[in-house]
C-alpha cells in the first residue's frame, strides 16, 4: 500500500504547510494529500477549511482575500509559535518544491461549500506548467468538478471521495463515472464494496486511517493506498512487515 500523507504530516506539523510537507517527505511518504482553493485574485491555494479562523485565527473567507493577504496569514496559529511563521503556500509553490522529489500528489478540490468557478482549469494549468501530469490524482466530494477535471485533462487519474455513508455498487458507479480511484471514509468501508471495487478495476485510497486496526483492515483488503495524518507511522510498520520483522 501507499503512504498518503493526509494535509502532509498533520498528525504533529500544521497542515497543509511547506513544513508538514516537507516533514511527510522525510518520514517517507509516498503521497502528498492536500486541498486546494482559489483566492480574490485567483490563484490556487492550499488550505483545507473555507474560513480561515481555524488555521489562521484569522475572520473570513479563503475566496475573499488576495494571494499576498492570504501568506500574510499564519497558517500554525494552533501550535503557539512552535514552527515559527508558516503561510497559507500557493500551489504553485508546492509544485516548484514535490516536482524535486518522487512523491506524488493527491489534490483534494475543495469545490463543495462553495464552488470555485475555474478552480480546476487553473489547477491543471499548474500540473502542465511543472510537468507533473504523471504524478499527480484530482479528488473531490464534487463529483461535477471531478467530471470537468475529466474532460479538460482525461489521462489524469480521479478519485470519488464519499463521506460517512459508503456508495452501493461503488465500484460500477465510479467506473460509469469514468473514474480510476473511489476514496471513501474507513468508518463506512466494506469488505463489500472493496471486492466491487475491484471487479471493476477500481482502486481504494482511504481516509483518514490513525490506528492499527484500521492500518490491518487495509492491507488485508489489499488497498491501494492509506490516508493517515501519521505517515511514519504506517511507514516504519509496512517496512518491518515487508522484512518479516
Amino acid at each position: 500500500m501507499k503512504v498518503v500523507a493526509h494535509r502532509g504530516y498533520s498528525g504533529l506539523y500544521p497542515e497543509n504547510t511547506m513544513t508538514a510537507f516537507k516533514k511527510a517527505a522525510e518520514a517517507g511518504a509516498d503521497e502528498i494529500e492536500l486541498d486546494v482553493q482559489l483566492s480574490k485574485d485567483g490563484a490556487v491555494v492550499v488550505i483545507h477549511d473555507e474560513s480561515l479562523k481555524r488555521v489562521t485565527g484569522q475572520t473570513g473567507w479563503v475566496r475573499d482575500f488576495t494571494l499576498e493577504e492570504l501568506r500574510g496569514f499564519d497558517a500554525s496559529v494552533l501550535y503557539s509559535g512552535e514552527f515559527g511563521f508558516n503561510p497559507i503556500p500557493s500551489l504553485d509553490e508546492y509544485f516548484s518544491w514535490v516536482k524535486t522529489t518522487a512523491i506524488t500528489t493527491n489534490i483534494e478540490l475543495k469545490n463543495s461549500l462553495y464552488y470555485y468557478e475555474g478552480l480546476e482549469e487553473k489547477t491543471i494549468e499548474l500540473v502542465r506548467k511543472h510537468g507533473l501530469e504523471g504524478k499527480v490524482i484530482f479528488s473531490s466530494f464534487n463529483h461535477a468538478s471531478l467530471f470537468t477535471c475529466k474532460k479538460l485533462a482525461p489521462a489524469i487519474p480521479c478519485g470519488l471521495l464519499v463521506e460517512h455513508a459508503d456508495v452501493g455498487n461503488a465500484g460500477l458507479y465510479a467506473k460509469t463515472c469514468g473514474m480510476e480511484y473511489y476514496h471513501p471514509d474507513i468508518t463506512t468501508l466494506t469488505r463489500e464494496t472493496v471486492e466491487n471495487c475491484r471487479i471493476h478495476g477500481i482502486e481504494l485510497n482511504v481516509w483518514t486511517v490513525n490506528d492499527m486496526a484500521g492500518l490491518l483492515r487495509l492491507e488485508a483488503w489489499n488497498c491501494r493506498g492509506v490516508i493517515t495524518n501519521y505517515p511514519a507511522v504506517c511507514k516504519v510498520w509496512f517496512t518491518k512487515n515487508a522484512k518479516g520483522a
